[in-house]
């Protein structure tokens, strides 16, 4: 449901390619942090700063904003 909701059921005609790097990305994000919200791509934003996830989380979430 997450990803339909966020990125849509099919990549656009046109930047095919950026759109499957975000979706990639957006997976990554979620196995490595063990995401299992199935509305939210994302989850929650880190409650603390992390570096590494507070900093891929904000670019993330400024990047789906394009979808």
């Amino acid at each position: 449901m997450w990803f339909v909701t966020v990125l849509g059921p099919v990549p656009p005609a046109h930047k095919t390619q950026e759109w499957m790097d975000h979706a990639t990305q957006v997976l990554v994000y979620r196995v490595t942090y063990g995401i299992t919200d199935q509305a939210v791509a994302l989850g929650v934003a880190p409650d603390e700063y992390v570096p590494r996830r507070t900093e891929w989380h904000r670019e993330l979430t400024k990047d789906l904003r394009r979808w």
